[in-house]
């Protein structure tokens, strides 16, 4: 069985409620309640429930880029939920994300050229300009993106495109683990098969360990070597897609199990 590469152990995160005039404040609410999981190295674990369930909210605790309540992150075995920026910093680079939109991501001012050598810039400072632009093209050539949109602008490509884009940049440093927060959920099936079936080759290409977050079942139970569900912030069934959603599944769960497949993949 694979090592865990990243742990969360109690995971737990509160936001305070809002403000309400005179009134003080609204009540808290519990975003992530008690999580606990592993991701193994080398696998692509779908991480799988409804809008406002806590994905997202788990996936930033993760980034490091908010601080849960109370639980802990194990990062190989070393707990780095307490680290400040500067001691997380080391550990930026090998937990890379893609987001759900993006358009939102990309500076709509920047050249292709400039947004991937960008983070080459920041952590291989060593690497001269031709050798991060033999780069660059390396991983559009992956990505399935040719050349001379080198320089191009993000307003340029359709949504699918610069979803490739998106994806070459969060891999172009090397990173180790991938969280994919609902990278297809904007795009026609037709392209989701595509960046689907790109991000299961870049897995086996770079040896990545991937969560994979979606709403979409189908894609969950077809992609994913485990499936993790959540409810309410809270996990419901984590194991195989065979497993997870057996006769003997939570209530929750089964209700899922309803939908239709959408991704055809490969073979």
């Amino acid at each position: 069985m694979s090592e865990m590469i990243i742990e969360a152990e109690g995971l737990i995160k509160i936001f305070p409620g809002a403000r309400q005039g005179l009134m003080g404040r609204g009540p808290d609410f519990t975003a992530v309640n008690n999580v606990s999981f592993g991701l193994r190295r080398g696998e692509l674990l779908g991480l799988l429930g409804e809008s406002g369930c806590g994905k997202s909210t788990l996936a930033r605790m993760l980034m490091h880029l908010i601080s849960p309540t109370s639980g802990r992150i194990l990062l190989e075995g070393k707990e780095v939920q307490g680290l400040s920026e500067a001691a997380f910093r080391e550990n930026r680079r090998r937990i890379q994300m893609v987001y759900q939109n993006p358009f939102d991501c990309l500076d709509p001012a920047m050249r292709v050229q400039s947004l991937l050598e960008e983070p080459l810039k920041i952590w291989h400072p060593n690497l001269d300009s031709g050798s991060r632009k033999d780069k660059v093209l390396g991983i559009l050539e992956e990505c399935g993106l040719p050349g001379n949109c080198l320089s191009k602008y993000p307003g340029e490509f359709s949504g699918g495109q610069l979803q490739r884009i998106s994806i070459a940049r969060a891999l172009i440093v090397d990173p180790e683990i991938l969280i994919a927060d609902e990278i297809i959920s904007a795009l026609d099936v037709s392209i989701q098969n595509q960046i689907l079936n790109l991000i299961l080759k870049m897995k086996e290409r770079h040896a990545l360990s991937i969560l994979f977050i979606t709403h979409d079942l189908s894609v969950a139970r077809k992609v994913s070597d485990r499936v993790m569900v959540m409810q309410a912030g809270q996990i419901k069934g984590i194991g195989t897609p065979q497993e997870v959603f057996s006769d003997e599944a939570d209530p929750y769960i089964r209700q899922l199990s309803s939908a239709i497949f959408t991704f055809s993949g490969k073979g």
